[in-house]
């Protein structure tokens, strides 16, 4: 369906850091932006209240989600739950390609590249969970990547070391997994995403 095929862009968008929470929605500029009817746009901003990436305020429109310490909770719960499954039981045809990536967000931290750190961080999860070859789990993964971004840009401006304290942590986890050490790399991961989660409600 279009509506779908819409609602799906305006997440990615979303992930990419392109809205900010709270951001209202204008449903001409995105219907010209989408190349759809405001009929269309109306069924992907119900998919998205769905989701909780919007809201829907009445007399007033649609507006991007602005999480709470309710919002934050659940996603980590969510997070906690799916990605140490990945780490566990995921195909990991390359486990040396894994530790790269989370390597490489040592030299863009370095170089001062925050955005970059963020990126990699993204990556990486999203590697997690696809390593278990699901389709269902990967478009539950897309709308928590979604939901993580907004997450992130509500609470990096009070706490901008988030990324850059999980690089290391990234790193072992990655090492664990090549070593074929699956039950201690998940552990490492269920703690450090509850450990993120209380980081993260001390400030928001």
């Amino acid at each position: 369906m279009l509506s779908q095929s819409v609602a799906s862009k305006i997440r990615d968008g979303i992930s990419a850091g392109e809205f900010m929470p709270g951001q209202q929605l204008s449903e001409v500029k995105a219907a010209e932006r989408f190349s759809c009817s405001r009929n269309t746009l109306r069924e992907a901003f119900t998919e998205l209240a769905a989701q909780r990436l919007v809201e829907r305020i009445p007399n007033r429109g649609v507006f991007i989600a602005t999480p709470d310490a309710d919002y934050v909770r659940d996603l980590f719960i969510a997070r906690a739950a799916i990605e140490p499954s990945g780490v566990l039981w995921g195909e990991f045809a390359d486990p040396a390609a894994l530790i790269e990536l989370v390597t490489s967000a040592r030299a863009a931290q370095e170089r001062g590249e925050d955005q970059e750190v963020s990126n990699i961080n993204q990556r990486f999860h999203r590697t997690l969970v696809a390593s278990l070859n699901s389709p269902t789990l990967n478009e539950q993964m897309n709308n928590l990547l979604a939901r993580m971004r907004l997450s992130f840009l509500l609470v990096i401006p009070r706490y901008p070391t988030l990324h850059a304290e999980h690089i290391e942590g990234n790193i072992r986890l990655s090492q664990l997994v090549a070593e074929g050490k699956r039950e201690e790399a998940a552990a490492l991961l269920h703690d450090s995403l509850l450990r993120t989660c209380e980081k993260m409600l001390a400030v928001i």
